[in-house]
């Protein structure tokens, strides 16, 4: 969804498809960006990856991953440098097929707890399929308010760099601020 957000600002009307992805390039801020979306399931997004890396030699410092965590209240955005794959299986792929763990991510939360009870059986709760389902109607509502924040640190990121971005941009812009409002985009 960021990825189409970011081909809708930037106009681009269709990806070029090859094996395992598509892809997009335009000009930002003076840079070449690229947008790639895995055409692998979503446990498999390494192979994408990687095969996009090495036929167009872009380095792993130059990536910056995007996807979606359920470790993370719904309406946060969090990039980090770096890390462990934090149990989401896309994320373990890239860093298995990549070798590394140095790579730029940018994680939108999912989770709502109230909705993952849903999928709790007998002490176990059963996440792939709480991945795998659509947003509620509460959710839809305010969907668009996270993607746009999430396109919003992508050109940031871009433009101005890891650091400055971690700082706009990692927070829950759903929650209240101290006069009770949800901040509007």
């Amino acid at each position: 969804m960021v990825i189409d957000k970011l081909a809708e600002l930037f106009k681009i009307k269709s990806f070029k498809t090859d094996t395992n992805f598509e892809a997009a390039a335009i000009k930002h801020s003076g840079e070449i960006l690229i947008l790639m979306k895995p055409l692998t399931f979503m446990n498999l997004s390494g192979l994408a990856l990687k095969e996009f890396t090495s036929r167009f030699s872009i380095p792993n410092e130059n990536i910056l991953v995007i996807f979606d965590d359920v470790n993370l209240d719904f309406g946060t955005v969090r990039l980090r440098p770096s890390g462990s794959d934090g149990g989401q299986k896309g994320m373990h792929s890239i860093i298995y097929e990549l070798q590394d763990e140095n790579l730029p991510r940018l994680r939108l939360g999912i989770r709502n707890s109230e909705e993952i009870e849903k999928f709790s059986f007998g002490g176990k709760t059963n996440l792939a399929d709480y991945v795998l389902t659509e947003f509620t109607t509460a959710e839809m509502k305010k969907i668009d308010i996270v993607i746009e924040k999430a396109k919003e640190a992508v050109l940031s990121f871009v433009a101005s760099g890891i650091k400055e971005t971690m700082n706009l941009f990692n927070k829950n812009f759903l929650e209240e601020d101290s006069a009770g409002q949800v901040p509007e985009q």
